[in-house]
Order: C-alpha cells, then structure tokens, then sequence
C-alpha cells in the first residue's frame, strides 16, 4: 500500500487508544503490516533494485534516481498526513494531536524501516525486514493495474474509517 494508506488507517487504528500514544503507536504499526497482506497497489520506486531470488539483497540505490524517488515518498506521505489530519478531524475522532502523530507515524515507519535495513543490514533491521517480507501480500497482479489498486485502497481505506467510527461509537 501506499504511505497515505497506511498513514490513515495507522490514525484508525491508533483511535482504539485515545488516551495511551505507545499503544496507539503499536497499534498503528501492527495495522501497517496487517494492511500489506491484503493485495495492493503502490508505485515503483526507480532506485529500487529487487532481487526476486533473495530478497535479502534488494536495496534502494542512492543515485540519480534516488532524488526522485524521495520526493514521491515525501509526497505520499505528506499527504497521507494531511488527509489522516483532515479526516480524523473533522469527521469527529476528535484525537489528540499525539494520538494522530502516533497513528501516522506507526503507519509508515515500517516502510522507513525497510530503507534503514538496505542501508544497515543489521540486527534489528533484517529481521523487522524478514517479517515485513512474510506478511507482504505475494499476489503482484495489480502492479500493473493502477486503477484497480487504488480504486481498493479506497475502498479499504473506507471500509476500515466506517468500522473505527462505529466502534467509537459504541
């Protein structure tokens, strides 16, 4: 998924926990990989170098392409801060503003995570990168079908916002 998926669901996750951030956060960081089983769309990274037979060894290339490719995900998660603000906000989560960092920021960082692990390859990274790994959705179909990836993501997206509304309703 992309990050302002994952930035806005984070927040729904993260509102099960209005008074506790660490438990929001976590929240947050276990809806990202929830969230990467199920099959998605998200753009490609040109500086990406994957290696489909050990993917141990794919990387982020720091090169032209980098620049970017930085600005996209800058983008991506710019805005899926500002529509988890938006949307948490006005549609009467009524959060703290540490519970929305925490659920924006629980939402992404697993995939800031991956990048630290190209660059580090250690110990905490390989195995949050192998677990990451093991829950990302294996079915590649919709790579190539923008609008049917994003027209789900949407659609997820909605689902998850109407389920957090009615369980705060409750």
């Amino acid at each position: 998924m992309i990050l302002t998926s994952h930035a806005i669901i984070g927040v729904a996750a993260a509102s099960a926990f209005p008074s506790h951030p660490a438990l929001a956060f976590s929240a947050a960081v276990a809806s990202h990989y929830i969230m990467d089983a199920i099959p998605h769309w998200d753009y490609k990274l040109l500086s990406s170098k994957e290696d489909a037979d050990a993917p141990l060894n794919n990387d982020i290339v720091v090169g032209k392409n980098f620049l970017s490719d930085f600005k996209k995900v800058f983008i991506d998660a710019l805005l899926g801060s500002i529509a988890s603000s938006f949307l948490f906000y006005f549609f009467g989560f009524g959060h703290s503003m540490l519970i929305l960092i925490a659920g924006i920021s629980g939402g992404i960082i697993p995939d800031i995570l991956q990048f630290v692990y190209f660059k580090f390859r250690k110990e905490p990274f390989k195995s949050l990168y192998i677990f990451h790994l093991f829950t990302h959705s294996r079915y590649k179909k919709l790579k190539q079908h923008i609008v049917a990836g994003i027209s789900l993501q949407i659609l997820t997206i909605s689902l998850i916002l109407l389920l957090a509304k009615y369980l705060m309703s409750m």
